[in-house]
């Protein structure tokens, strides 16, 4: 795979690097909007750029070394991903991406707590990703047969919405349903999985670039600190720690493109390993990585008004969200053994014959 980025990546994530540079809080939303970058993953025919998940990764990296944490995922990047692969009864994309309005996206992980039955919802949906601030949440979950995706005006009545800050800076929202009607349609089986993988794997783009702007930050640390009329980073120890992490971040590069790539094919178990592979390096090698810039900045990396706390922050939830470490750990362990058995018995198969 070439990890190279072209021309195509390296504009769009200037642009958004150049919107996260140069707005803060709410500003950062309506600069999302006015630079056309709300509908990067909407499809061309609805006014979108129908762009793939290898095309966003570098964009999301440059999402992620900013100063605020804007519902990016969660608000311009989900919606469209959903809306661009299935039928979503009651939601009018063009409309949205025209009016900019404010849509999220529920998934089976979020729906633990929600009753769908007849027609109706009861129940909540659980730390929706830009849900404090959605007019509209669209559902992805699992069916009997495949997935069912609807829309729901979070305007009506019976709809609660919780906001619910989140350790990175991001305010996400439980969503209560008390006898809502919601029109639900059929989609394929894997619609569902699908979409939680994106997730993830945006998830960890964002929490790469966090990464990359913290060893920048360290490594500037350690060039300027003294100790011993000397800089820090003079001390053999330190730099073998900074090595370290910078090796752990080329190679959490290198599985973020090679994850998103796997996105924008059709084997679905790839797909699956290399995003739990994704997902268990973000949770032990970048945890660890993390917890080594913290302690090679000694006190002040533990402080919340330092810039390292919210990047580092970025980086757990990344974990947090979508299938923590131990999770996909499980589920690569399963396709290991899974292969390991049709092996077996394929070369039981030519041993007998």
């Amino acid at each position: 795979m070439d990890f190279d980025l072209t021309d195509e990546q390296r504009m769009i994530a200037d642009t958004v690097a150049d919107v996260m540079r140069d707005a803060e809080g709410a500003a950062v939303w309506q600069s999302l909007v006015e630079s056309g970058l709300l509908g990067m993953t909407y499809a061309e025919e609805v006014g979108g750029a129908g762009l793939g998940m290898l095309t966003l990764a570098p964009a999301l990296a440059a999402a992620g070394r900013g100063a605020d944490s804007p519902p990016v995922v969660g608000g311009a990047i989900l919606p469209g991903l959903l809306a661009s692969r299935c039928e979503l009864p009651g939601f009018d994309a063009a409309a949205a991406l025209e009016n900019a309005t404010p849509v999220a996206v529920a998934l089976p992980e979020n729906a633990a707590r929600l009753r769908v039955e007849n027609g109706v919802l009861n129940g909540t949906v659980q730390t929706v990703l830009g849900g404090a601030e959605a007019q509209v949440l669209l559902l992805c979950l699992d069916a009997a047969s495949g997935s069912a995706c609807g829309a729901v005006d979070l305007t009506a009545e019976g709809i609660t919405v919780t906001p619910l800050p989140l350790l990175d800076g991001q305010v996400a929202a439980d969503i209560t349903f008390d006898k809502v009607a919601v029109s639900l349609s059929q989609a394929g089986d894997d619609l569902t999985g699908w979409m939680g993988d994106a997730a993830a794997v945006c998830l960890c783009a964002t929490a790469l670039g966090a990464a990359q702007a913290m060893r920048e930050l360290t490594r500037e640390y350690l060039s300027t600190r003294k100790q011993f009329g000397r800089p820090i980073g003079s001390f053999q120890v330190l730099q073998h720690q900074m090595v370290d992490v910078f090796h752990e971040t080329e190679h959490f590069e290198s599985l973020v493109l090679a994850a998103a790539s796997a996105c924008d094919g059709d084997d679905a178990p790839a797909r699956q390993k290399l995003v739990s592979a994704l997902k268990r390096f973000c949770g032990t090698r970048m945890r660890d990585a993390a917890a080594a810039c913290i302690q090679m900045h000694g006190g002040i990396g533990t402080t919340e008004e330092y810039e390292l706390d919210r990047l580092v922050k970025r980086i757990l939830m990344a974990d947090m969200l979508f299938g923590t470490s131990d999770t996909h750990a499980e589920r690569l362990g399963r396709q290991v053994a899974d292969a390991a058995r049709k092996d077996a018995a394929t070369f039981a198969m030519e041993v007998s014959a």
